[in-house]
């Protein structure tokens, strides 16, 4: 199952690159991150970096399970090559201004509350959100 994720990881990480980004691409990236499985949502980091270094505005949603990655002190796992966690590379994402928001419906069925998160996360407004997923120049991947 694992060789399975970890493949199915590298063919997004090829359809994105291959998608490329010129003057006729979207340089807007919404990313929904949903998952529990520490591979994908690293994944799903190491895109939103490599997007946001190739000029691209890009914001992040988690939901569901990936809520847990803004909960200060959640379990972390560290993955190879580089030896990171998706919550490392989440809090580098912050520094770097990639806005980043959780699910309200998240934390509203969580014993967790908002000073729980990690700094630099809001709660999303869901017409916001659909505001940003009905424009023509957002791109949306969803994990």
């Amino acid at each position: 199952m694992r060789k399975i994720i970890v493949l199915l990881s590298f063919v997004c990480l090829l359809f994105v690159s291959s998608c490329g980004y010129d003057s006729d691409n979207s340089k807007n990236l919404l990313i929904i991150v949903t998952t529990d499985d520490p591979v994908t949502q690293l994944m799903s980091m190491v895109l939103a970096d490599q997007s946001m270094k190739k000029g691209a505005t890009v914001d992040i949603l988690l939901c569901g399970s990936a809520g847990s990655l803004v909960i200060k002190d959640s379990a972390e796992v560290f993955l190879k090559p580089q030896n990171k966690s998706p919550q490392m590379m989440l809090k580098n994402l912050i520094r770097n201004h990639v806005n980043v928001k959780l699910c309200p419906i998240y934390l509203a069925n969580s014993e967790k509350s908002v000073p729980d998160l990690i700094d630099g996360v809001s709660i999303a407004k869901p017409a916001q959100v659909a505001d940003k997923l009905l424009r023509d120049d957002t791109k949306i991947l969803s994990y």
